[in-house]
């Protein structure tokens, strides 16, 4: 299970993304604006916007605590915990008139700019722009021509469960520098370490 923390940051995320988007934003598109700012937020510094874990789904790769969340939402999944509870709440999703779901803010629900840093917005503004105006099964096959999405679910389709794409993988794929994937490998060892202590 996440932190706390790391659920709020997580929901500062989607609510910021979901601003750009008032008309509300189907799964395809919020999903891979989160996954491809991580994936050159990591490139560019190393560190990712989240500790959401993404899988790799038929579409593209899916944040997996974020896709629970709107699940809970949708009453598919239970999300009654405390930590997932107020996540939840901030969000509503409703079928569009050409059968898609869509994610909005839920009314009165506000992005806590204060779990974003300066870099993560710039990064998250960059996606939203690119993102926006693509349709979303073409949004699902860009992320298809990823590596690391590929090697994620080649496996994936073997065990036939969801294969996690590291973030080690996501910063390879996006072409961060060999240092950058040094640094990015020892910050994961000392997270790994850090959890056992």
């Amino acid at each position: 299970m996440k932190t706390i923390d790391q659920i709020l940051k997580i929901k500062a995320v989607v609510l910021y993304i979901l601003k750009a988007f008032p008309e509300g934003v189907d799964y395809i598109h919020l999903f891979k604006v989160m996954y491809f700012a991580q994936q050159n937020q990591l490139k560019e510094y190393g560190l990712p916007i989240i500790y959401d874990t993404f899988v790799a789904r038929k579409h593209g790769p899916v944040p997996s605590l974020t896709y629970k969340v709107l699940r809970g939402v949708e009453g598919k999944a239970d999300v009654s915990s405390p930590e997932l509870k107020s996540f939840s709440d901030s969000l509503k999703v409703v079928i569009s008139e050409d059968g898609h779901q869509l994610v909005l803010a839920a009314k009165d629900a506000q992005c806590n700019m204060d779990e974003l840093s300066v870099a993560d917005v710039k990064m998250l503004d960059k996606w939203i722009d690119k993102c926006r105006n693509i349709a979303s099964f073409d949004l699902s096959d860009k992320s298809h021509e990823d590596k690391a999405w590929k090697r994620a679910k080649r496996l994936a389709d073997k065990t036939g469960e969801d294969t996690k794409i590291t973030m080690y993988e996501m910063a390879e794929s996006a072409g961060a520098t060999k240092s950058m994937l040094n640094v990015i490998r020892e910050r994961q060892s000392f997270r790994k370490a850090m959890v056992w202590i």
